[in-house]
């Protein structure tokens, strides 16, 4: 209540003064701002002043952000803090909100910069957040953020940066006194880095300014979290938040709001453009010795439109929450309700911009999509996608009298092709492929139709292309690699590769059909590494060659200076041992090697190149998953500093088994 000009507050049979609040209004008697009496008659009936009259609203406004501001109180769950930062605790975002505050363990949007971190490298694109509310009365609360995903191969490192405001102004005395204004601002930056799939970290820096009447005050804190994939849909979020230096006004100072919390969150339902999430958060407040808690659950339909519920609290006050999303890859827009007992009830809407999601279309489907029938099954064979958002690809199939697709991969796959079986000879099946971000967002779907023949034999396995070599050229490089030893090899692409072993540049415009190439000028500094695949009449391409990696001034100098080479001797030892889907490979070294090519078989005819990243130099390697009860053959050779192979060697049959020896 409001008496004699002294400011108290009444909290759970609890009598307290506020300081600050005293200061505030010595402050304006020294200003000689002497023409606000208040006596309070009935909360009901509103306050009435001697120079004017004080609605009930605005008093309201004010009284709350005092709240929040200045009173050791938390308005939302009516529980007593000493914090100097509340407004630090309000949810960014409506979709965290409508799921009952339980977005520590998802966090996987730009609000992970208040929320978790850690999240900022899960984004899959460039995204701008804000959120715009009406808190009570007319206290208006803003988030605004930025995040940027940086990919650096399997790892991804992520930068954000946001602000949040909250304020409102107040004039008791229609203009015969100066208005008094209020305002809260926290700058934020924050930085994460992605481990894989497995595991990230996430810091955020805070700069606090708050001003109370003409009073500032100022102080930096930080957050410090992490968000961990320990096995498939299931993610576990913890941090520390909020720690930093007090918020001091005049001599008066208070902590910021210190608090700990952990979240789980398990997908159960992940199929084909839906999906269902629960989520549970509970954190708790260190100064305040307050603990609060929250569930929640959100359901995506057709990765377009979400409904979201939960239930948070703490023990003063629970309540439900409730929100709604939709998703249209570039903008997303959320909506959240949350009562808040007597203060009434808060609605928020938020909204997400994505840039470099432009839709189904941005994502890039699969090509050469061919289907190759035989007795009773048909052999299905795409080429990669390339874009390097693409983690894998969706298969479905449409049977003979039906209507609609069905998925036949329950996750996406990695492999560019697939063999069904058991399907019925002389029936007409449809199938579809699509593009799989991590995000699990799909590429538009490309179809083919095919009829499983009696007696139909096998699709030919196509080889990749061996023996790629490079030499000098005068200003240039020429590269050359052996003939092709299948019939159906049309002709050949070659591509420039990164430091990853992937494709970054195509070299040839259209498929050359010679065994070289010459690059007319190149750069004599510049370490240059490159690949070639061999391709079908039909389009499909094979895997690449093993990568050579060479720079000009290097060849000219080695033909200048002509250095008599021994041939690459043969790998001795070499065992292939089976164990629970993997095989166990290990040989023994040869001298002047400096790596060594490993290759693939299931027919002992041809073999696909398993170190396309480049020779391996240890002595062992353990391949998997490998299927169990499925003939594999391996092959070894030695490669030397130019990239030369020497003879291959074949280990005998390896039959993985759940039951082999560990």
């Amino acid at each position: 209540m409001i008496k004699n000009k002294k400011i108290i507050y009444r909290h759970d049979a609890t009598i307290a003064t506020t300081p600050r609040l005293k200061y505030f209004f010595e402050n304006m008697k020294k200003n000689k701002i002497n023409n606000i009496y208040l006596s309070m008659l009935s909360l009901d009936n509103g306050f009435l002043g001697e120079r004017g009259v004080v609605t009930v609203k605005s008093l309201f406004a004010v009284c709350l952000v005092c709240v929040f501001m200045l009173l050791p109180l938390t308005p939302l769950f009516a529980q007593p803090t000493t914090s100097g930062a509340d407004f630090l605790k309000i949810d960014s975002g409506a979709r965290s909100q409508g799921m009952g505050g339980a977005f520590t363990a998802i966090a996987d949007d730009v609000n992970a910069l208040t929320w978790n971190p850690a999240g900022l490298a899960l984004l899959e694109h460039p995204e701008i957040g804000y959120l715009r509310m009406i808190y009570f009365g007319d206290v208006a609360y803003n988030f605004g953020g930025v995040a940027v995903p940086m990919p650096a191969g399997e790892n991804t490192f992520g930068l954000g940066a946001g602000v949040i405001n909250l304020g409102t102004s107040f004039d008791s005395t229609g203009g015969a006194a100066p208005a008094v204004s209020t305002a809260d601002n926290a700058f934020f930056l924050g930085l994460a880095y992605r481990f894989k799939n497995i595991i990230s970290f996430g810091v955020t820096g805070k700069y606090i300014m708050r001003n109370i009447a003409g009073y500032n005050a100022a102080a930096f804190g930080g957050d410090a979290a992490l968000l961990a994939t320990p096995v498939e849909h299931l993610r576990i979020g913890a941090g520390i938040f909020n720690v930093g230096q007090q918020v001091q006004f005049i001599s008066a100072a208070d902590p910021l709001p210190m608090t700990g919390r952990m979240g789980l969150a398990y997908q159960i339902i992940d199929v084909p453009h839906n999906s269902f999430t629960l989520s549970a958060d509970g954190s708790y407040q260190i100064q305040a010795k307050a603990f609060q808690a929250g569930v929640g659950g959100e359901y995506w339909i057709d990765k377009t439109f979400a409904l979201r519920a939960g239930y948070t609290g703490d023990a003063y006050q629970q309540h439900w929450t409730a929100g709604a999303g939709l998703n249209l890859n570039v903008f997303q827009l959320d909506y959240a309700y949350a009562p808040a007992g007597t203060l009434g009830d808060t609605h928020r809407i938020s909204f997400i911009l994505r840039f470099g999601a432009e839709g189904a279309a941005s994502l890039m489907e699969p090509s050469g999509f061919t289907a190759h029938p035989m007795d009773s099954a048909i052999s299905l064979t795409w080429k990669a996608a390339g874009s390097p958002d693409v983690v894998g690809y969706n298969l479905y199939v449409k049977r003979p009298g039906s209507s609609s697709f069905a998925s036949l991969t329950k996750q996406p796959i990695n492999d560019t092709s697939i063999k069904l079986k058991h399907l019925v000879n002389g029936m007409n099946y449809s199938f579809a492929v699509a593009s799989v971000s991590a995000g699990g967002r799909e590429s538009s779907k490309v179809e083919l139709s095919a009829i499983p023949v009696a007696g139909a034999m096998a699709a030919p396995v196509l080889s990749a292309p061996t023996g790629l070599k490079v030499s000098p050229k005068g200003e240039g490089m020429q590269l050359t690699w052996d003939s092709a030893a299948s019939a159906d090899v049309a002709g050949f692409n070659l591509y420039m590769v990164d430091e990853q072993g992937k494709a970054s540049q195509k070299l040839t415009s259209q498929p050359v059909t010679e065994t070289q190439v010459v690059l007319k000028k190149v750069n004599p500094e510049k370490t240059y590494s490159f690949i070639v695949t061999a391709l079908t009449k039909a389009g499909k391409e094979s895997d690449p060659s093993a990568p050579v990696t060479a720079k000009l001034s290097d060849l000219l100098k080695a033909v200048t200076e002509p250095i008599a080479k021994t041939p690459l001797g043969r790998v001795e030892k070499f065992t292939a041992k089976p164990g629970n889907k993997l095989a166990k490979l290990s040989w023994h070294g040869v001298e002047g090697a400096v790596g060594y090519n490993l290759y693939v078989s299931t027919n002992k005819r041809t073999y696909k190149l398993l170190t396309t990243k480049g020779p391996r130099k240890a002595l062992s390697a353990n391949l998997h998953p490998l299927k169990n009860g499925k003939k594999y053959y391996f092959a070894i050779t030695a490669v030397d500093s130019d990239g030369t192979e020497g003879q291959r060697v074949v280990s005998k049959r390896v039959v993985p088994s759940r039951h082999a020896r560990k």
